[in-house]
């Protein structure tokens, strides 16, 4: 993993730093864009709305579940959690 992202991570873990919590959105969001259409199928722009927003407001309740001695990529971390969020989101269970 990139240092730097590894220390932008470490600093959000363990002081909360809202600084390296928008570095983080902005850096690391690009990863869960891409699933939002996925799962919406680019036909329901409202449903797309609905699951960037909740994502969004999900997102530091995520990286704070990341662990960095577990040494999984941060994409594979990132797609799979939220792939797992927004399907119960679709279901209705959130």
């Amino acid at each position: 993993m990139e240092a730097k992202l590894k220390n932008w991570i470490q600093r959000y873990q363990n002081a909360g730093d809202e600084e390296a919590l928008q570095y983080l959105r902005d850096t690391c969001w690009p990863i869960v864009e891409p699933l939002i259409l996925e799962l919406t199928k680019e036909k329901d722009p409202e449903m797309e709305n609905c699951l960037r927003q909740k994502g969004i407001e999900r997102f530091p309740f995520i990286l704070s579940k990341y662990r960095l001695e577990v040494q999984l990529p941060i994409e594979t971390f990132l797609r799979n959690t939220y792939r797992f969020y927004f399907q119960q989101v679709l279901r209705g269970q959130d």
